[in-house]
């Protein structure tokens, strides 16, 4: 049986949690085997057990904080989508969420995942950890989506994972657009809900 901690987490997302806290904070170097070891009552050789080394380490957590939210939101956005009885009520969800995806509140996660894909240049390992994770993301977000396209909700014909690939880059690269005052008085959220209605109902299903 798996060890679960205080957190509720098994031992490898017990350490990696810490991990992830500790890059929050200080960046790559601030990752202490030695104090995750600590703070996880986890022995050091049980660390490297789960990830090789320190840098094996950092790469699962720099992985994981660029896709941490996404999966999150994709299992909750289903539980909602399951709830709709209508395409109209499935289209008001859609009109409802939209605009949260871009809050405030996750510009703090949208930075971390522009820092990941800086860190990943020239570094390969790196690189495949995330594109790994941003596949199973995309994975987890075409659910809801296939969900919709199963009762007939969404165009038969779109293809959900590419879809779901582009949320991901569209959320992403928001990042850009809160960095510059310039193009914040831009309506950018109205514009990706409007490019999202015609991408799942199609150009002669918009109202």
């Amino acid at each position: 049986m798996a060890i679960k901690h205080a957190s509720g987490l098994s031992t490898r997302d017990e350490i990696l949690r810490l991990t992830v806290e500790a890059i929050d904070e200080a960046g790559e170097s601030g990752v202490h085997v030695a104090e995750i070891s600590k703070a996880s009552h986890v022995a050091v050789t049980s660390i490297y057990h789960f990830f090789q080394n320190r840098e094996g380490l950092i790469e699962a957590a720099q992985a994981s904080r660029f896709a941490r939210e996404f999966t999150i939101n994709a299992n909750a956005f289903s539980d909602e989508v399951n709830n709709c009885g209508t395409q109209e009520e499935f289209r008001a969800l859609l009109r409802q969420s939209l605009p949260s995806f871009f809050g405030p509140d996750g510009t703090r996660r949208r930075a971390d995942r522009v820092n990941v894909l800086g860190s990943t240049y020239n570094r390969p390992s790196l690189t495949a950890a995330v594109s790994d994770r941003i596949v199973e993301a995309t994975i987890e977000l075409a659910k809801p989506l296939r969900i919709a396209q199963s009762k007939g909700w969404i165009r038969e014909d779109l293809n959900i994972e590419n879809l779901a690939a582009w949320y991901i880059a569209t959320i992403t690269s928001y990042a850009i657009v809160e960095l510059t005052p310039a193009t914040r008085e831009f309506n950018w959220v109205a514009t990706f809900a409007e490019a999202a209605d015609y991408l799942l109902f199609g150009a002669h299903e918009q109202k």
